[in-house]
């Protein structure tokens, strides 16, 4: 993301505290405008463009949106358009973003943040793991409605709405790509309104309270933030554990050792052979 780009995301969060509120109309309202825009091309590049008059932008807001929107929504939305981004895409992703973000002050307002994180986790995973889900879902040929009607079925009765909301979106979002990647993406800006930071953890075998407690407080203490762990269980790491946090990986699974001593064991023998 440019550092344009960039600015205007931050510029918006510091705008948006006056347009949250205790629903989730803001924040679907923020989804509607943003695949509206990235649908549309030509409106992308008029609504980003810096050149282009803010007085037009604004009333173009206004007949695209007026009669779909709430009233506050097209008045965050005005704003929003008015700043300088570098391409058409990164004005959907901000918009994208706000949305998120919009949606995790009701979470934390209905003291439900932890629980979204949990459902966003396990729907990924859900997906992750089951391939005649993965091509349901990732099928570029196949109706969205349809998808999302999917969707629907499988959360039904197992999340609460903002979670809900947010699984949807990020069926929407994925476009061209991952649906994995798009609610793991959406899990890190809800940890981050809370100023929480996501560990992934892969372990041969589930962890007990004591052994999960235990990992947190310990990355907890070396990241110096508040750290949640989300758990994925895979056997083919045999045993360890594998963490992924801040784009770092730090790889204590068996497999991987044992992969290293295969290694090792190569180079000393081509060593030998050469000898």
């Amino acid at each position: 993301m440019a550092s344009s780009t960039r600015q205007a995301l931050a510029q918006s969060k510091a705008e948006i505290s006056a347009y949250l509120g205790s629903d989730l109309r803001f924040s679907t309202d923020l989804f509607v405008a943003a695949d509206a825009i990235s649908a549309n091309s030509k409106l992308r590049g008029i609504l980003s463009d810096p050149s282009a008059e803010a007085n037009a932008k604004s009333d173009l807001v206004e007949r695209l949106f007026g009669a779909k929107l709430a009233s506050s929504s097209i008045e965050f939305l005005k704003l929003v358009v008015a700043k300088r981004f570098s391409k058409g895409r990164d004005l959907v992703s901000v918009l994208e973003q706000l949305g998120v973000y919009a949606a995790a002050s009701v979470a934390k307002s209905n003291n439900q943040l932890s629980q979204v994180q949990s459902d966003l986790f396990s729907f990924e995973q859900s997906v992750s793991t089951n391939r005649d889900l993965q091509f349901a879902l990732g099928n570029k040929a196949a109706d969205m409605n349809a998808k999302l009607e999917l969707v629907s079925k499988l959360i039904k009765g197992k999340v609460n709405e903002t979670s809900e909301v947010l699984i949807r979106q990020a069926l929407v979002s994925a476009r061209s790509r991952r649906l994995a990647v798009v609610l793991d993406e959406f899990g890190s800006q809800i940890a981050a309104f809370d100023d929480t930071v996501i560990a992934k953890v892969t372990v041969a075998s589930a962890l007990d309270d004591a052994q999960a407690k235990k990992l947190q407080d310990s990355l907890t203490k070396t990241y110096g933030k508040q750290i949640r762990i989300n758990v994925e269980i895979d056997p083919s790491i045999i045993g360890g554990v594998k963490v992924q946090i801040a784009g770092e990986i730090i790889d204590g699974s068996i497999s991987s050792r044992l992969q290293n001593l295969k290694q090792q064991l190569g180079r000393t023998a081509a060593s030998v052979n050469r000898s």
